[in-house]
C-alpha cells in the first residue's frame, strides 16, 4: 500500500472497505423486505423508514444527504474525466443497492484517477485527522454488527 502511482494508497482501501460495511450493514436489513415482492416489499420499507420521528429524521437526512452528494458526484466524476457509464452506474447502485456502497466505490475510483492522472490533487486526512476517520468507523463498525445481529 505505497503512495506510488502505480500502487493503490490507504485511503483507496479505506474507502473500498467502507464500501463493504456499507453494503453488508444495509443488505443485512433487505433479505426481509425482498421475500415480500418488489412492490409490496417497498411499500413496507418505505413505511417502516418513516414510521416514528427517528426514523423520519435519518430518512430526510441520507436522501438530502444523497442528493447532494450525488450531484457533487457527476461534476467531480466528470472533471476528472471518469466515463457516464461509470457515473451513471454509481447512481444505479445508489438507488438499487445502497449509497453507503456506491459512494465509497467512487470515492476509491476518483482516488485512483488523481493517483493515476492528477497526483498533485491527491489529498489524505493528516495524522490528527485520522483519531476522527476511526471513531467515526469504529460507530459503523458496531452499527453493521448490530445490523448483521438484528437482520430482517
Amino acid at each position: 500500500m505505497g503512495n506510488g502511482a502505480s500502487r493503490e494508497t490507504r485511503i483507496e482501501w479505506l474507502y473500498m472497505a467502507l464500501a463493504v460495511l456499507g453494503l453488508v450493514g444495509s443488505w443485512a436489513q433487505v433479505w426481509g423486505y425482498l421475500g415480500h415482492g418488489l412492490v409490496e416489499g417497498n411499500v413496507l420499507f418505505w413505511k417502516d423508514a418513516v414510521a416514528n420521528p427517528a426514523g423520519t429524521f435519518l430518512t430526510v437526512d441520507v436522501l438530502v444527504l444523497g442528493a447532494g452528494l450525488l450531484a457533487w458526484m457527476f461534476g467531480e466524476g466528470r472533471r476528472l474525466g471518469i466515463g457516464s457509464l461509470w457515473l451513471w452506474g454509481y447512481l444505479l447502485l445508489s438507488v438499487f443497492v445502497a449509497i453507503s456502497f456506491a459512494l465509497p466505490m467512487f470515492l476509491a475510483h476518483r482516488q485512483r484517477r488523481l493517483r493515476l492522472h492528477r497526483p498533485s490533487e491527491i489529498g489524505a486526512p493528516a495524522k490528527g485527522d485520522w483519531v476522527a476517520v476511526g471513531l467515526v468507523g469504529a460507530v459503523a463498525i458496531v452499527a453493521v454488527l448490530y445490523s448483521l445481529r438484528h437482520a430482517a
